[in-house]
């Protein structure tokens, strides 16, 4: 049994993609890129890695926007 994540034992190179960028504001945009397909065509990461990659999104810094609900929701709930 390996001690790997599924991202880091079937996508190396994407991880180390991953971890240049950690905690600099690109990180959000830069996993988004690799839920979201905007290319068309692309056959999708495996769950287990898509999985993953979705949690790696949860920890970063979401970028606020001029009309992003979300962030103002979230933010309503770090001040009840």
């Amino acid at each position: 049994m390996s001690d790997l994540s599924p991202l880091e034992e079937h996508f190396p190179r994407l991880v180390h993609e991953i971890v240049a960028c950690w905690g600099s504001p690109a990180s959000f945009d830069q996993l988004q890129g690799l839920l979201v397909d905007s290319r068309g065509g692309r056959q999708g990461f495996p769950a287990d890695v898509y999985s993953d990659l979705s949690l790696l999104l949860t920890l970063v810094p979401r970028p606020k926007g001029p009309y992003d609900i979300w962030s103002e929701a979230a933010d309503a709930d770090k001040n009840v």
